[in-house]
Formats: structure tokens, C-alpha cells, sequence
């Protein structure tokens, strides 16, 4: 019986690896396979490793009391702080569009 169990174990294992590699590699091949009707999610996704590179590198590389209770490094440090200012960012974007969009209705 022991052994049946672990057949299981090993096609699920396989099974699971199949359908995340699909997943995966399905959308890739589809967006390099036809970049003019992608070019805008790219430009999004581009945007957006501009946007988290940029918060990284302002970042500050501070360690505390705190960050040594949990034994984080300077570096892993500076990534925290990165997606802490991308996020600021993001938010202060999102309010802006939206009060934007509702002052444009108004005006309209």
C-alpha cells in the first residue's frame, strides 16, 4: 500500500510541474508570437521593472533593532524598502487618476 501512496505522490508531483510549466511558458510563447497585440501589455510590464528599479535604488539600506531580530540584511533591507516606496507610488498614481477622472466627468 506504502508504495501505491507514493506512485501517487510522484504522478502528482509530475502533473503539478506539467500544468505550472504550461502556465508559464503557454502566455510567453503567445506574446512572442505575435508582439504587434502585445506591445502594450509589454510596455506595462516594462513601466513596471522601471518603477521597482527606480524604488530600489532610493531605498535606503537601513538596518535597525528590528531588522536584526529577524536577521535581515542590509540588502534584503533595501528590497523591503523598494517595494514599500513602489507601492507609495502606485497608490498616490491610482488616487491621481481617479480624481482625475472624476473632476474630467464634472467638467464634461
Amino acid at each position: 500500500m506504502d508504495s501505491l501512496i507514493n506512485i501517487g505522490i510522484v504522478v502528482t508531483y509530475i502533473l503539478l510541474f506539467v500544468s505550472v510549466a504550461g502556465a508559464i511558458l503557454f502566455p510567453v510563447v503567445q506574446t512572442f508570437g505575435n508582439l504587434k497585440k502585445a506591445k502594450s501589455s509589454l510596455i506595462g510590464i516594462g513601466i513596471a521593472v522601471a518603477l521597482f528599479l527606480i524604488s530600489y535604488a532610493v531605498s535606503p539600506a537601513e538596518t535597525g533593532p528590528f531588522y536584526e531580530k529577524f536577521n535581515i540584511s542590509p540588502n534584503f533591507s533595501k528590497v523591503i524598502g523598494g517595494g514599500l516606496v513602489a507601492t507609495y507610488i502606485i497608490t498616490i498614481a491610482v488616487l491621481l487618476s481617479v480624481v482625475y477622472s472624476q473632476v474630467s466627468k464634472w467638467i464634461k
